[in-house]
This record gives C-alpha cells, structure tokens and sequence, in this order.
C-alpha cells in the first residue's frame, strides 16, 4: 500500500491537496451548483468533479475529458476508478477531517505487513470486516477508529521493519482463526456500499 497524500478541509467548504512530506500539491474549490474545481499548486484549473446521480463524483480534466469516478465505500470512504472502471485508490476520513489517500482503499496495517491489499491474508481479513464486523455497532465502532487511527500509523512508522514485526505474528494469528471458521482466503472484491 502506498500513501498518496492528504486533503484537508477549507472554511469554503473546499479542500487544500497535500503529498505524504506535507507539500501543497493544489486545492478544490466548491461549485454553486455541486461538485468541485480542481487546482494545482500554481492555481491553474487541472478540472472538475461532478456529482453523481446515486452519489460520488464523475471526474474530468481541463479539457471536459471523462478521468474517472468516485463512488462511496464503506464508513465515509470513497474508492476511486480510472475512466475505465478500474480501481485505482481510496480515501477514508481522516483524524482531524478531510481524507487520507492511498491506492488501495483500506487495510492499512494488513497491506503494509503483508506487502500487498491483494493477498489471501488480506482477502480474509477485509472478508472479516465486511461480513462479521460491520454487521454490529461495536464492529462498526472499531472499523471506523481504525480507519481514523490507522493511515497516520501506517505512515509514520510503516516502512520500518519492527512495526511490521510487530504486527506480523497477532495478524498471522487472526488470519489462521478466520481460516478455521470458515472464512475464505481466496480473491476478494470490496462491496460497492
């Protein structure tokens, strides 16, 4: 999993764009009738967002060229897709509001000990949380702070390798309890909530 930055709420109700060494990298700015136009670092418009119908965002450049949507997820998170419906990344909330972005979409700690959102130790553990934990309110609660909690973690102190030890052997645990009652292991698709 790779950060991609944060976006931080505005007074105006836009958002300012920030990379992972905390560098402005542009700004979105509300639009009168919905949506948002987009901003480099300079200021020069990079595009806009239109609002879906059910929801979510239709993504063009400057041009009016079609980029991509985004579609809501789970818990006030949002996956991204390329114009071609695949997915490219996620936000999820962060600590102190906006977003934080990453190219997966979720399971912060997991992808980083595991090296990937794609794996089957992954692929069980995002089952667990879709189909057991989100089906409760102390499920809920937990998924909510742990996508609060977890990206600024992640990103201080997943690229050493005592955090991902750390973390290996009670995930390692988990993984083996859920495959013992009966949770699958095998490629796994995100719900579209």
């Amino acid at each position: 999993m790779a950060n991609k930055g944060y976006s931080r709420p505005t007074i105006s109700g836009g958002y300012k764009h920030y990379d992972n060494n905390g560098h402005k990298t542009g700004h979105s700015s509300r639009r009168t009738f919905g949506g948002y136009t987009h901003y480099d670092a300079k200021g020069r418009v990079t595009g806009r967002s239109d609002p879906g119908f059910l929801g979510g965002y239709t993504h063009y450049d400057a041009r009016g060229k079609k980029t991509g949507s985004t579609r809501q997820g789970s818990f006030g998170s949002y996956n991204h897709y390329n114009a071609n419906g695949s997915k490219t990344g996620g936000s999820l909330r962060g600590s102190f509001g906006g977003y934080n972005h990453n190219d997966t979409g979720g399971c912060y700690v997991a992808t980083c000990v595991y090296g990937s959102y794609d794996c089957p130790e992954v692929w069980a553990l995002r089952r667990f949380r879709d189909n057991t934990l989100s089906k409760t309110l102390p499920g809920r609660v937990f998924i909510r702070m742990y996508y609060t909690v977890s990206p600024a973690i992640v990103r201080l102190f997943g690229g050493t390798c005592w955090f991902r030890n750390l973390w290996r052997a009670p995930l390692d645990k988990l993984v083996k309890k859920l495959r013992v009652n009966g949770v699958e292991d095998t490629p796994y698709s995100d719900p579209k909530w």
